[in-house]
């Protein structure tokens, strides 16, 4: 069932003193299912953040529009989650309270809301942390925290971009693996902004390929590949020929980007 609906969405941003337009998206058009797991793959500056940005609400389409659940997307709302890559947690406050935060604005009990922070904490390994403040934990720890405070809120769909881009390698690749782990228990909708092919690849059962800007959708590459996912899938001779495919489809592009 479609739980997400991309209809032949474009933005252009206007010219500043007499310059000309840039056109970051031409019209896109994409349909996710619920509970499917789509990267959104390509080079800098091909829209892909942009087209995030439309799906959350934070941002307008020159043209098209967005459905969910087939309601019209007008701007932000709690049934859509979102994770950046920078950490955007409040300093004031502590991990238990970041993650109830969204539930304390909707109302619910002290008590009803604490117990679901702590549950998310641990779920996602803030055990013994929960009373710390963000300055305290690793920048692992406090992305950790966000994806925490995002699936407190219960969201229909979990819009992340580029939530691990700041990390280094082998945290980065932890957090895949525990941000995988969520989805194949919750089996949340997710769409995810990445420039990383591999971390495309593990993550999805699609992988949507975005052509240089002006963005545009390239391919739809479907991951068939066996769930629950280990590490070391990566080094499988079936994903080493998706990372062969998707690498010269974004080689193409970020050469045709300079």
């Amino acid at each position: 069932m479609t739980k997400l609906s991309i209809e032949s969405v474009g933005r252009e941003f206007p010219a500043s003193r007499g310059g000309t337009p840039t056109r970051a998206l031409t019209p896109v058009s994409l349909s996710i299912d619920d509970n499917d797991f789509i990267t959104i793959l390509g080079p800098s500056g091909c829209g892909k953040s942009t087209l995030l940005r439309i799906v959350a609400g934070l941002d307008r389409p020159t043209e098209g529009r967005v459905l969910l659940d087939g309601q019209p997307v007008t701007g932000p709302g709690a049934e859509r989650g979102v994770v950046f890559q920078s950490y955007t947690l409040f300093p004031w406050l502590t991990i238990e309270e970041n993650v109830a935060f969204g539930l304390r604005e909707k109302g619910i009990a002290h008590d009803v809301r604490t117990g679901t922070a702590r549950e998310w904490c641990s779920r996602v390994g803030l055990n013994g942390f929960e009373n710390h403040y963000p300055k305290q934990l690793s920048g692992g720890m406090q992305q950790r925290t966000a994806i925490a405070r995002v699936l407190a809120n219960d969201p229909k769909i979990m819009l992340l971009d580029e939530p691990f881009g700041a990390l280094d390698n082998q945290t980065r690749a932890l957090m895949q693996e525990m941000l995988l782990g969520i989805w194949e228990r919750e089996k949340k909708t997710i769409l995810f902004v990445t420039h990383d092919i591999e971390e495309a690849i593990f993550l999805a059962n699609r992988v949507v390929v975005m052509s240089a800007r002006p963005g545009r959708i390239k391919a739809d590459i479907k991951v068939d590949l066996p769930h629950p996912r280990h590490y070391t899938l990566k080094t499988s001779p079936e994903f080493s020929a998706l990372k062969a495919q998707l690498t010269e489809e974004i080689r193409v592009e970020a050469v045709a980007a300079l």
